[in-house]
């Protein structure tokens, strides 16, 4: 327990405080999607209307600005003290994404193994996974997801 709280501990002191009160952000936007779908459908969850923010990045910079925010989104999961799955990173990710103007999608794949039918979720900007494996698409076959409105 100790090694997990010291490896937690120098995590945050890596932080600057703009990524501090992004972290912040995520952890409770994480709450708010794992709560969320105890009550609300998926279709619902994927059709979150997103609000738009005034901190678009410039087009050459979008996905390395998605990738810095997906590793402070996982920080916040570790961080959190709830078990988060894919899902609600992936739908957190792509909600914060959309705050600061940047369209996204989300994936969910899935595969048979051994064990029984495995899946996971995830974001793409522009048909390119944020911050998963390069083989993540022959792991997982991506499901057709229809969103009903």
């Amino acid at each position: 327990m100790w090694k997990a709280f010291k490896d937690k501990a120098l995590l945050a002191w890596q932080l600057t405080l703009p990524e501090w009160l992004t972290l912040v952000e995520a952890w409770w936007i994480l709450l708010g999607f794992y709560l969320a779908l105890w009550w609300v459908s998926y279709d619902r969850l994927a059709a979150t209307p997103r609000p738009i923010l005034n901190e678009i990045p410039d087009e050459s910079s979008v996905l390395v600005f998605a990738q810095r925010l997906q590793r402070v989104v996982g920080m916040a999961a570790r961080l959190h003290l709830l078990p988060i799955a894919c899902l609600v990173k992936a739908l957190t990710l792509r909600f914060m994404l959309g705050r600061r103007g940047i369209e996204a999608q989300l994936r969910i794949g899935a595969n048979k193994a051994a064990t029984g039918l495995r899946a996971h979720a995830w974001v793409e900007i522009q048909g390119q996974p944020i911050g998963e494996s390069e083989d993540l698409t022959e792991r997982f076959k991506v499901m057709d997801v229809q969103i009903n409105r």
